[in-house]
C-alpha cells in the first residue's frame, strides 16, 4: 500500500509547491540521509549487540571518516598528507554500486522474515528469494537511463574506460534473458511447495511483485527521474522505520532493562514515537541545512566546513550500509524472535561469518578504494581532456534524460559556447519544465548569447520556483544590470544577500555593482563589510585597491596589491588586480607577467583575457592583442569594454572590416567611448561613405561633446564637403579642446577667412 499513497502525495507537492531540486533534497535529507539514524540506534543501543561487535562499531567509523577525508580533504588535511586534489570521486561509485545491493538486500531481509512467520526454513526457496530480488535491482538499474546515467558518470570521473550504448544494449540482453530464467526457475518452485502443502506467503509475493514494480517505475516510468528516485527513498526509509520501530519495542519487552541506554525510546506510547521521529529529523536536518538544493553529497568544491560535512555524509552512508549487514542477519535466533510473534521449529538455521572472511571482504573494499584513488588521480593531469570525453560518452549514452542536458549545457557555458549552450538548456528546460536550475542555466546561456530580455524571462521564472535561491538572485542582478536596470540589479543584490547573509559571493556581487557605476562610497562600504564578516578573505583588501584606482592613486593601489602578491603569490584574483593596477599605471610590460600567472591559475576568466589584451595595445601590439579579446568576447559578449578593445586591435592592425563590426556591436552595447564613434567615423570616411562617417561622429557628440578628435573629425569631413563655416567652427573647438592643429590646416583655416 505504500507506493499507492507515495506517488500520488510526491507528485502533488512537486506540481504545486515544490520544483523537482526541492523535492530531492528534502527526500535526499528526511529520507536517504534520516534512515541512517535508526540503524544506529540499533547498533550502540542494544548493550547486547554493542558487547559483540564492540570493536566494529568503534574502529570502523574512524577508519570510514578518515577515508572519506582523504578523498574529499579539507585544507588542513590536504596541507598535512600533501594530497594535491580537492575532490576525487571513487567513493560516490562504491555507494552508489553498495546502496543498491543494500535496498535488495533490504527487500530480502523482509521477504525471509515473512517466511520465518509461516514457519519456512527451506534453503532454495531462500536462495532463490535472493537471486529474485537480484534480478529485480539489477533490471532497475539496467533499464533505467537515470542510473545507468549515475553508475557511468561515477565509472567516467573515477577515470575507468568509457563504454558505448552497444554495451548498455547487450547488458541490457543479459539482464532480461537472466531475470526471465529466475522468474521461471521461481514459479516452478513455488508450484513445488504448493504441491507440498508448504504454506505460502502471499505477503512476501506482494511485496517483491510492488517493491519490483515501483523501482522500474521510480527509475524509468515517472514523468521526472528526480521526483521518480526520491519516491523510492521515501519507500525504502518508511520501511526501514517502521522495522527499527518494531524491532527494537519487542526487544524492549523482552530484555527490559538490559536493553541499553536508548530503551526508553521504544517504550509502547505514542509521545516516544514522536521523539523517535523528531531524533530523526533532526540528525536529517544536518543535510537540508548545510546545501542547496542544486547540490549533491560528493560536491567537491566546496569551503572548507563543507568539506567536513561531506566527510560526515560519507561517512554516515557507508557505516549505514555496512552495520545493516550484520545487525539484521534474519539467520540468528535473536533477530528472528524480534521480528516474529512466535518461533517455530523450522526457524532458520543461524549462521556465523568466520572472523577471516570478514576481514577479507574488508581487504577487497580497501583494494578497490585504493584502485579507484590512483585511477583517478593518474588522469587527473588531463582533465579537461577526459571531462569532455566524459560528457560526449554520457550524450550518446542517454541523450534525452534532463541531467544529460543540464551537465551539458554547464559545460557548454563554461567552454563559452552560446549555441550548445542554448541547445542543451532548452532540451533540459523541455524535459523538466519546472526545474529552477534547468531555466537559471538557461538564462546564462541567453546571456552568452547575447539575448538578455530573453535571459531575463529565464531568471524570472527561476526564481518564482525557487523564490529562496540566491544564486538566482545574484544572477538577475547581473543581467538587470547588463540591461542598464541599476534600480533592479541593486534591489537584485540585497536580496540575495538577505537570503545568504553568510555567503560572500552575493556581497562580492554588489561592491563590484557599486564600483562600474562609480558610486565609491557605497563600494567602500560593501567591501568593508566583507572584511568585518569574512576576516580571512582578501575581498576587502582587492576591494581597497580597487577603490585606489577608481580615485586615481595608481601609485598607491599598485603597491597594496604588490603586498597582496606577496603573501598570496598562487591567489588568482590578488594577482588580476595587480596586473589591472599595473595596467592603469602605465606599466604593461610588469603587467603582462603578473596576468599571464594569473591566467594559469584561472584559464576560464574573461577578466583576465581582457587584462592582457590591454597590456598587449598599450605596448602597441594589437595582434597579440586580438586572440586574447577574442577568448575574451566569447566568454562575456555583452562586455562593452572587451569588444570595445577588440575592435581598436582590429582598427591598429588595418582589418577595417571586422574593426567595423565590433563597432556596430559596440553600439547596440552602448559603449561609453568616444573613441568609437572617432574610429568607426574614420572607416566609413576611408571608404567613401561620408554620410555614415557624418552619423558616426554627430552620433557620438551627442554624448561626447567635448571630445577634440570628434569635433576634429566631423570638422575636417565638412571641410571636403564644402561646408567651410560649420567645418571651422568644429576644427576650432578642437583645438580649443587640446587638439594641436597642423600647419597645413591653419593655413587652409587662414586663407578661407
Amino acid at each position: 500500500m505504500t507506493p499507492l499513497l507515495i506517488v500520488p502525495l510526491v507528485l502533488i507537492v512537486a506540481q504545486r509547491w515544490l520544483t523537482p531540486e526541492q523535492v530531492s533534497l528534502g527526500v535526499i535529507a528526511f529520507a536517504s540521509l534520516g534512515h541512517h539514524l535508526p540503524g544506529f540506534m540499533r547498533a550502540y543501543g542494544d548493550r547486547d549487540l554493542f558487547r559483540r561487535f564492540r570493536m566494529r562499531f568503534l574502529l570502523v567509523p574512524v577508519m570510514l571518516f578518515g577515508v572519506a577525508l582523504i578523498f574529499s580533504p579539507p585544507s588542513i588535511v590536504a596541507s598535512a598528507f600533501g594530497l594535491p586534489w580537492k575532490h576525487l570521486h571513487g567513493l560516490e561509485l562504491i555507494l552508489l554500486i553498495w546502496g543498491t545491493w543494500h535496498g535488495l538486500m533490504q527487500t530480502y531481509g523482509f521477504m525471509r522474515i515473512y517466511d520465518v512467520r509461516q514457519g519456512v526454513n527451506d534453503r532454495l526457496t531462500a536462495r532463490l528469494d535472493h537471486w529474485l530480488c537480484l534480478s529485480v535491482f539489477v533490471a532497475g538499474v539496467a533499464f533505467s537511463e537515470a542510473r545507468v546515467f549515475g553508475v557511468a558518470n561515477a565509472m567516467w570521473q573515477c577515470g575507468l574506460p568509457t563504454f558505448g550504448r552497444e554495451w548498455v544494449d547487450g547488458i541490457r540482453i543479459a539482464v532480461g534473458a537472466a531475470g526471465l530464467t529466475v522468474l521461471v526457475a521461481y514459479l516452478i518452485n513455488q508450484v513445488r511447495l504448493y504441491r507440498q502443502g508448504v504454506a505460502q506467503s502471499w505477503v512476501k509475493l506482494l511485496l517483491i511483485g510492488t517493491t519490483g514494480w515501483f523501482y522500474w517505475y521510480t527509475g524509468r516510468l515517472s514523468t521526472n527521474v528526480l521526483i521518480g528516485i526520491a519516491m523510492f527513498e521515501i519507500y525504502h526509509a518508511v520501511q526501514y522505520y517502521a522495522i527499527v520501530w518494531i524491532y527494537n519495542r519487542r526487544l524492549l519487552k523482552r530484555a527490559g532493562d538490559r536493553f541499553g541506554p536508548l530503551g526508553f525510546l521504544f517504550q509502547d506510547r505514542w509521545t516516544m514515537l514522536g521523539i523517535y521521529l523528531a531524533a530523526i529529523a533532526a540528525y536529517s536536518s544536518i543535510r537540508l541545512f548545510s546545501v542547496d538544493a542544486n547540490e549533491h553529497v560528493f560536491s567537491g568544491g566546496s569551503e572548507d566546513a563543507h568539506q567536513w560535512l561531506i566527510a560526515l555524509f560519507v561517512t554516515s552512508s557507508f557505516l549505514h550500509f555496512y552495520f545493516d549487514g550484520f545487525i539484521w542477519k534474519v539467520s540468528e535466533k535473536k533477530t528472528q524472535e524480534n521480528l516474529v510473534d512466535e518461533l517455530t521449529h523450522n526457524s532458520l538455521a543461524q549462521r556465523y561469518v568466520p572472523a577471516f572472511l570478514h576481514a577479507s571482504k574488508w581487504g577487497v573494499l580497501l583494494a578497490v578504494i585504493i584502485g579507484l584513488l590512483a585511477t583517478e588521480y593518474w588522469h587527473s593531469g588531463y582533465i579537461i581532456d577526459r571531462d569532455t570525453q566524459r560528457m560526449q560518452a554520457l550524450m550518446q549514452l542517454t541523450p534525452e534524460l534532463p541531467e544529460c542536458q543540464s551537465m551539458l549545457c554547464q559545460a557548454a557555458l563554461q567552454s563559452g559556447d552560446p549555441s550548445a549552450a542554448l541547445e542543451h538548456g532548452h532540451k533540459a528546460v523541455a524535459l523538466r519544465p519546472r526545474s529552477h536550475s534547468a531555466h537559471a542555466d538557461l538564462s546564462l546561456a541567453y546571456v552568452l548569447s547575447g539575448q538578455m530580455p530573453a535571459a531575463q524571462q529565464q531568471i524570472n521564472y527561476a526564481i518564482e520556483l525557487a523564490p529562496n535561491q540566491w544564486e538566482h538572485h545574484v544572477d538577475r542582478g547581473h543581467i538587470a544590470d547588463l540591461l542598464k536596470q541599476e534600480n533592479i540589479a541593486e534591489q537584485a543584490y540585497l536580496r540575495a544577500i538577505a537570503l545568504a547573509p553568510h555567503q560572500q559571493r552575493p556581497r562580492e556581487q554588489l561592491a563590484e555593482f557599486y564600483l562600474r557605476h562609480n558610486r565609491d562610497a557605497d563600494a567602500a562600504r560593501a567591501f568593508e563589510q566583507i572584511a568585518a564578516r569574512f576576516p580571512k578573505s582578501l575581498s576587502g583588501e582587492i576591494g581597497q585597491v580597487l577603490l585606489l584606482s577608481q580615485a586615481g592613486d595608481h601609485q598607491a593601489a599598485v603597491e597594496l596589491a604588490s603586498f597582496l602578491a606577496l603573501s598570496h603569490p598562487n591567489n588568482w584574483r590578488v594577482l588580476l588586480v595587480l596586473g589591472a593596477a599595473y595596467n592603469v599605471s602605465g606599466e604593461p610590460n610588469l603587467a603582462l607577467k603578473t596576468l599571464a600567472k594569473a591566467l594559469q591559475s584561472r584559464p576560464q576568466s574573461a577578466e583576465i583575457r581582457y587584462q592582457l589584451g590591454y597590456a598587449y595595445m598599450s605596448l602597441n601590439q594589437p595582434r597579440m592583442a586580438i586572440g586574447l579579446l577574442k577568448r575574451a568576447t566569447e566568454k562575456n559578449p555583452q562586455d562593452s569594454r572587451s569588444q570595445l578593445l577588440l575592435a581598436n586591435a582590429y582598427y591598429a592592425t588595418g582589418d577595417f572590416d571586422q574593426a567595423l563590426v565590433v563597432y556596430q556591436l559596440c553600439t547596440q552595447l552602448e559603449a561609453q567611448d568616444s573613441m568609437l564613434y572617432s574610429n568607426m567615423g574614420g572607416i566609413y570616411a576611408l571608404r567613401g561613405q561620408a554620410a555614415a562617417a557624418e552619423q558616426a561622429y554627430r552620433t557620438g557628440l551627442t554624448d561626447f561633446k567635448d571630445s577634440a578628435q570628434l569635433n576634429y573629425n566631423l570638422g575636417v569631413l565638412l571641410w571636403k564637403q564644402g561646408k567651410t563655416e560649420e567645418a571651422r567652427e568644429r576644427i576650432l573647438r578642437a583645438e580649443a579642446l587640446g587638439m594641436k592643429l597642423s600647419a597645413e590646416v591653419r593655413s587652409a583655416l587662414k586663407a578661407e577667412k
